[in-house]
């Protein structure tokens, strides 16, 4: 039998496993997972059908615009789905037991490569399909298309997460095995990431004018170069899928083969390098504990800056910094949602979003506070709520420690409420900044992410004490238990309540003035009452 399909029948027994114990679940806990997932992606496609509906509205350059959001959406995707992939394969290929125990196997290393390029690729792509099922869904409805369009759609978002999901493994790859390792190294690399995140800060790229359409499309969707690159495979995709709509099925295709040799290419690709460096690569990951020289203790000029407060607080809040940062799995995941929000913000001049009309930056501004809120809302309840239950089987050191139980939680709250605190407000203030907003909508925005990250921090903390779980070390079996689930949902129904309010008010101005509003600045243009005139 070959080794592949070994592995694939190992894995559908675990799904038969897994079954078996989804049966011996609550039954409210299953229902209430399923309509919080029907409802994100009813959400969805409301939104998007919204957006179709405005811009078919625009007029003649509608039909412009959606053949560019189609390249605009899946260059997102796809990027999001690479960097994704990127830590998945480190964890999955690098660090799991399974391949510790597969190397002993007479299993060859092309067959584990290519297994675990497929698995990764696969738990990378689960919320490709919460985006990809709404918004082909919308268009379809939109466009009256029938369900050809829909297996049209699936057939090109295959190969495309393949070659995605590939791109990451592939880098991860080379990462591991050739990144050199010592401080100077570090040191360059976080130099590297500060000047990629401060780059759209300084960057004013002038309007490309070739001609009159281009010229609209750029003051619409500005960075509408980068993602409608005809060698991208997101333009691929994009033009192959909107092929169907005009009935040329000969180009589309002709762009599907295309995708798809690409994304046999990069296979063997990956099965190429990693017969050759995996062995080397995974020996260096499992023997860098033994050949790097390592501090006595880490930040350890850390502590007396935090002189100041009591013994007891300072140990507790060394030892959580300390856990958390010898965990990469876990501060790669906060420093990837986290620095894809502050390059993205840090972009908006690049983008020209300071030059749009006033409603239209109190519309991103509200759309900003929603992704950070998200973000936070994720963020909590992955690394907050667990942070108690993760002491496990020592936390009989601190029931005999010099302390009392509500100060230990309170410590923990406080703590990560300033962690989360630090990083939220910094992002709005930068977004608002970058979009030359007025002091008012500053203040709420600032405002509004203060009160959302203590909130949810006070509530993550208070359901991880109450959903206490001592028996299991693994964080992800945690959070998917009916107590990190209540959470999250607890969670994102605060941040609904804080901030759909708010929005309301300003959405309702944006479209009652959208139509007299044009579409670049101007001395006609109507003021709201956030923004300030620049």
């Amino acid at each position: 039998m070959p080794p592949l399909t070994a592995l694939w029948i190992k894995d559908s027994r675990a799904m038969s496993n897994l079954r078996r114990i989804l049966r011996q679940e609550s039954v409210f806990k299953l229902i209430f997972i399923l309509a919080f997932a029907m409802g994100l992606m009813g959400g969805f496609f409301v939104l998007f059908l919204d957006a179709f509906r405005f811009l078919s509205g625009l007029g003649g350059v509608s039909f412009l615009i959606t053949r560019r959001l189609f390249s605009f959406f899946y260059l997102g995707l796809g990027g999001m789905l690479a960097l994704s992939n990127i830590v998945t394969t480190y964890s999955t290929l690098f660090r799991s037991r399974e391949t510790s125990f597969l190397l002993t196997a007479p299993v060859d290393i092309r067959s584990l490569v290519t297994y675990k390029y497929l698995e990764s690729t696969l738990l990378s792509s689960w919320a490709f399909l919460f985006l990809i099922i709404p918004f082909t869904a919308a268009y379809t409805w939109h466009e009256h298309l029938g369900l050809l369009f829909a297996v049209w759609t699936a057939a090109f978002a295959l190969p495309f997460v393949l070659l995605c999901g590939g791109i990451g493994t592939l880098l991860a790859l080379v990462a591991v095995r050739w990144a050199p390792r010592g401080r100077l190294f570090r040191w360059l690399a976080v130099a590297c990431l500060l000047a990629i995140a401060i780059r759209p800060l300084l960057q004013f790229r002038p309007v490309s004018l070739q001609d009159q359409a281009s010229f609209v499309l750029n003051r619409l969707l500005p960075g509408l170069q980068a993602a409608s690159h005809p060698m991208a495979p997101n333009q691929w995709t994009a033009e192959g899928i909107l092929s169907l709509t005009g009935g040329e099925y000969a180009r589309g295709a002709m762009f599907w083969l295309t995708l798809v040799g690409n994304m046999l290419l990069l296979s063997l690709a990956i099965q190429w390098l990693g017969t050759r460096t995996f062995f080397s690569a995974w020996q260096r990951v499992t023997g860098e504990g033994s050949a790097t020289r390592r501090p006595p203790e880490l930040l350890g000029w850390l502590e007396p800056a935090l002189r100041f407060l009591p013994h007891d607080i300072r140990g507790m809040i060394l030892k959580d910094i300390r856990a958390f940062l010898r965990d990469p799995l876990q501060w790669s995941q906060a420093l990837i949602f986290f620095g894809l929000l502050a390059i993205y913000f840090g972009s908006f001049r690049t983008f020209r979003y300071d030059e749009l009309p006033d409603i239209w930056r109190n519309l991103i501004v509200f759309l900003n506070i929603f992704s950070v809120a998200s973000v936070i809302c994720s963020l909590a309840s992955r690394f907050v709520f667990p942070q108690l239950s993760l002491e496990g089987h020592s936390f009989w050191i601190l029931g005999l420690a010099p302390t009392g139980m509500r100060r230990i939680l309170m410590t923990k709250f406080l703590l990560a409420a300033t962690a989360i605190l630090l990083v939220s407000t910094t992002l709005m203030a930068l977004a608002t900044w970058m979009l030359q907003v007025g002091p008012g909508l500053k203040a709420i925005s600032i405002g509004v992410a203060i009160t959302i990250s203590i909130s949810v921090s006070a509530l993550s903390t208070g359901l991880g004490a109450i959903f206490l779980d001592l028996k299991q070390p693994n964080p992800v079996a945690i959070i998917s238990g009916f107590g990190g689930t209540m959470n999250l949902a607890l969670s994102l129904g605060l941040m609904l309540a804080s901030i759909i309010p708010l929005a309301s008010s300003g959405i309702g101005t944006f479209k009652a003035e959208s139509r007299t509003t044009p579409l670049s600045r101007g001395t006609s243009r109507p003021q709201s009452g956030f923004c300030s005139s620049p």
